[in-house]
């Protein structure tokens, strides 16, 4: 007997229903529906757009922040630029957009940049010079332009070359930080400058500024003076583990945008501890810190003032000052100090005689003499007060070896030959000397004595002094380096959490000829590719050349501006 029929596969295709997919189903009803209706709608979003002249759905994404006023006016950048002879401006490049075929494919020409950025040349010997927008590129959100990749630095500093063929004075092969040379500073050599690396010996690294500076002096703990620069400027000194110190921020101090350390200047950093004081008998006076010239102008000023001032000092207390300064200059002569016992006479100054006291001796004093001559030595002790003038005739006869012309009297009052009698020098009532006939030649003789002090102790206690003959010596112009790496930037804001020591090793320098810039091991010790501060070459350099860019003012007014954002939305802040 016959078993059952085998099951096979044709038997189980006659289970499944094979004209499914001819039935109708929700599913498969919207899906079609979709498929037909989004991109109908799509382009039809695209078309009301385009008569609308709204550009925004073709954007690639955000634009940086300084586009961001006319990132709806896709054709001040995406047009053809503006034509050869026309000047670029803003106008100019909305009517050659206008003029163009339609189209919103157009790349970004550099003259649309350039109508706004200056973007002066790298360098006149460059073999190429990319477009703006091969580095600048725009729709990666609100980011900084200027923050470019390194790759395009790399692809001429990888292996540097030049339009002319002649070797570079850089580096030719610098791919990254790691690779990067040490740091040049430009050292003068005569009539020569010459770029040497920090790394080279100590005799080839040398400060050439013509000043002489001790940095481990103007740190040493509890200086002196220090504690006055506090009460200066406040900040100016630094508590220490032994006592205080001057801080490095007295002398070097940062500009307005805290990036560069601005110049030292003797006004502001110098003179509270270095004075330009020039004679102890001027005590209120200092030479002015400037050329030679000047310092001899103001010297022979301020001696001749002096002198005049000799001729006319005031009586009593008023001019006792000047006359004490007189007497040092050896215009005028000190009032002789009275003996115990002296008799009150006439006193020096005084124009009218005093009434002696009741019980003074009548020989012991002169009356009615409107001025006498220069007094005699003050007499001992023990000679009697009536004996003090012996003689008159004898008096006169032998004045003093030192005694004024103009200030003896003759005989009865009259002038002596000599003298004048009413003028400042003949009168008794002052303690002015007889001056030398000619103020110059008490003036020359004066500044042959101080100057050569001031610019030997002063102006060469810092300065480089140069002398030729019997010229004023000139000094030799210091020739502080204004930027000790002129081809890169550097910001001091960013690093103010680091102590200066730790980059500039000024507590161990003792001669101006030290190099303190820091080495470009300290700069990696902190920018690191992965796990510190950025690398990129545009941290420390520019590729355009700031020295030639073009003038503030510039071509735009504000309105031309601010056509790309709309002069009639709401939402204007106004």
């Amino acid at each position: 007997m016959a078993g059952p029929a085998r099951y096979s596969t044709k038997v189980r295709a006659k289970r499944i229903a094979l004209q499914y997919f001819r039935r109708l189903h929700p599913f498969r009803r919207w899906k079609l529906i979709l498929s037909l209706l989004l991109p109908a709608l799509a382009a039809l979003w695209v078309l009301v757009a385009a008569t609308r002249n709204d550009q925004r759905l073709y954007l690639g994404g955000p634009v940086s922040t300084a586009h961001a006023m006319f990132e709806s006016d896709c054709r001040l950048c995406h047009g053809p630029g503006a034509p050869p002879n026309v000047p670029v401006t803003q106008a100019s490049l909305a009517s050659a957009a206008a003029a163009a075929p339609a189209g919103f494919f157009l790349g970004v020409a550099d003259k649309a940049c350039t109508a706004c950025h200056d973007g002066p040349r790298h360098h006149d010997n460059e073999t190429f010079t990319p477009k703006c927008s091969t580095c600048h590129l725009e729709h990666l959100g609100r980011a900084v332009l200027v923050q470019i990749a390194d790759r395009h630095c790399v692809q001429c500093h990888g292996a540097l070359q030049t339009k002319d063929g002649k070797p570079s004075p850089f580096h030719p092969n610098i791919p990254a930080l790691g690779q990067h040379p040490e740091f040049a500073v430009s050292v003068r050599d005569a009539d020569k400058v010459l770029r040497v690396r920090l790394d080279q010996p100590a005799g080839q690294v040398r400060d050439t500024a013509q000043m002489k500076l001790n940095h481990t002096k103007h740190l040493k703990v509890n200086l002196k003076g220090v504690d006055d620069l506090e009460k200066l400027r406040p900040g100016a000194v630094v508590k220490v583990k032994d006592g205080t110190q001057v801080a490095c921020t007295f002398c070097h101090t940062p500009d307005g945008r805290g990036q560069y350390m601005q110049p030292l200047g003797y006004e502001k950093h110098c003179a509270v501890c270095h004075p330009l004081d020039f004679d102890g008998r001027f005590a209120d006076a200092q030479v002015p810190h400037t050329r030679p010239a000047i310092v001899h102008a103001y010297l022979r000023g301020t001696l001749s003032d002096a002198f005049d001032q000799c001729q006319a000092i005031p009586a009593g207390d008023a001019g006792k000052a000047i006359r004490d300064r007189c007497v040092e200059l050896e215009l005028a002569k000190a009032p002789p100090a009275p003996a115990a016992d002296s008799p009150r006479g006439l006193r020096r100054g005084a124009a009218e005689p005093e009434t002696p006291p009741a019980d003074e001796p009548r020989g012991g004093r002169l009356r009615g003499r409107a001025a006498e001559p220069e007094p005699a030595p003050a007499p001992a002790p023990d000679t009697p007060r009536g004996g003090r003038l012996r003689n008159r005739a004898e008096a006169e006869e032998a004045p003093p070896a030192d005694t004024p012309r103009g200030g003896r009297l003759r005989r009865g009052g009259d002038e002596d030959a000599s003298g004048g009698g009413d003028t400042p020098r003949g009168r008794r009532g002052t303690a002015a000397a007889q001056a030398p006939a000619a103020p110059t030649s008490w003036v020359a003789t004066q500044i042959s004595t101080i100057e050569p002090g001031v610019f030997k102790q002063r102006c060469e206690f810092c300065h480089t002094v140069k002398r030729e003959g019997d010229a004023l010596p000139q000094i030799v112009p210091p020739a502080i380096p204004s930027r000790w790496l002129p081809h890169a930037r550097f910001d001091h804001s960013p690093h103010r959490s680091v102590t200066c020591t730790e980059c500039h090793r000024a507590p161990a320098s003792t001669e101006t000829k030290d190099v303190l810039m820091p080495s470009i091991a300290t700069c990696r010790d902190c920018h690191q590719p992965r796990v510190g501060a950025r690398t990129g070459c545009v941290e420390c350099h520019n590729y355009h050349d700031k020295a030639r860019e073009r003038s503030q003012d510039g071509p735009f007014k504000v309105h031309q501006l601010l056509e790309g954002i709309g002069s009639g939305r709401t939402d204007r802040v106004r």
